[in-house]
């Protein structure tokens, strides 16, 4: 089949007189080399989408005039449809800085970015994609490279819905050495929703950020392996508060907190990590815990390995329950105030004993 080739000018559909609702054609092309911009391709949308529209790019797309504005992704849309924006080739990047707003901002429609990277970490790239309610977004084969010292590269919020496909990458170059304002993530929010719709071919890269929910957000794995290194100094490698949830549903993660102020979970104020059935390795730089619960936090995860140091691995507090299964050696833990450490398996030795205060509860049921 011939392939239509990219033109300066977008080609676009013939509207026809005797209809303005009418929409002849579900395709556009953008080149960036050649000055077109995804500014230009969505100014032609119909009023309503009502069939599948893809917007092919090439190349190095910017974005929108204003200085420290975000590419708006919002248009009516039939259920079911939607709006698909596809990198063609190895080198499709949209990059532009947007200040402290996030370069890509959905908050309408059902829009689909597929196979290209979001930024370039230059200054300006603070944040990458937020959807809010009631818009969608997937992301297909993306990758996100922002910087800053906190700032998500994907945000979910206010009930925004984020649905993730293939390999998912966020500054994913920087497990082994991140400096400056480097730091990025996910974060779900306000019951916002991140969630990964693919297991076999799915993974999930972040070189220096961390998995964050709260205020009912929830996050949810599920592909076949995910990667998260947190260099930040206030940065848990999973931090969960205020009601939040990441579920691991079977993926194979390995965490690293590579900065000993930090646990690679940490969670307080009602937080929730179920990762029953799933594979994690906690990897530790010297650091005081590798789990710490707090204020009536739950964690329960049969297959935990512990690599590297950590001075205390477990701590619960608060009336928090932590339930776990140990592979290999465990160097025992604390547990205070109501909680409850609740040891389901250690494959290899109690080299520390996990100690109980102020109506703690240690349960050994192995």
């Amino acid at each position: 089949m011939h392939e239509p080739s990219f033109r300066n000018v977008l080609i676009l559909t013939t509207l026809l007189s005797t209809s303005p609702c009418a929409w002849a054609a579900d395709d556009l092309y953008v080149d960036g080399s050649k000055g077109g911009t995804l500014e230009k391709a969505l100014a032609q949308l119909p009023a309503r989408i009502d069939r599948d529209v893809t917007i092919h790019i090439k190349g190095n797309l910017a974005g929108p005039k204003g200085e420290g504005e975000s590419l708006g992704l919002s248009h009516p849309m039939r259920e079911g449809r939607r709006v698909r924006i596809i990198g063609e080739g190895d080198t499709s990047i949209l990059s532009w800085t947007a200040g402290d707003e996030p370069l890509v901002l959905v908050t309408q429609g059902r829009w689909s970015l597929e196979n290209l990277q979001i930024g370039t970490r230059q200054k300006g790239q603070r944040r990458g994609v937020r959807v809010t309610g009631p818009g969608v977004v997937e992301l297909h084969d993306v990758r996100i490279r922002t910087a800053s010292q906190s700032a998500p590269g994907l945000h979910a919020t206010r009930s925004g819905l984020a649905e993730l496909f293939g390999k998912i990458e966020l500054n994913e170059d920087l497990h082994e050495k991140a400096e400056g304002e480097t730091f990025t993530g996910i974060e779900a929010d306000y019951g916002g929703v991140v969630r990964f719709r693919e297991r076999e071919k799915a993974s999930l890269s972040i070189g220096n950020g961390s998995l964050s929910a709260s205020y009912y957000g929830v996050i949810e794995l599920g592909c076949a392996e995910a990667r998260v290194t947190s260099w930040h100094e206030q940065a848990n490698v999973i931090a969960v508060n205020n009601s939040g949830r990441v579920d691991f549903h079977s993926t194979k993660a390995t965490l690293a907190a590579r900065n000993p102020r930090n646990t690679t979970i940490g969670l307080e104020h009602d937080g929730h990590v179920l990762a029953e059935g799933a594979p994690i390795i906690l990897r530790g730089f010297d650091n005081g815990n590798a789990i710490v619960l707090q204020k009536a936090s739950t964690f329960f995860c049969n297959d935990v390995t512990f690599a590297g140091s950590f001075r205390t691995p477990l701590s619960a507090m608060s009336g928090s329950t932590l339930l776990i299964g140990v592979n290999g050696d465990l160097g025992g833990g604390e547990v205070l105030t109501g909680a409850r450490i609740i040891l389901e398996k250690c494959t290899g030795k109690l080299a520390q004993p996990v100690s109980a205060g102020s109506q703690g509860c240690f349960i050994d049921v192995r």
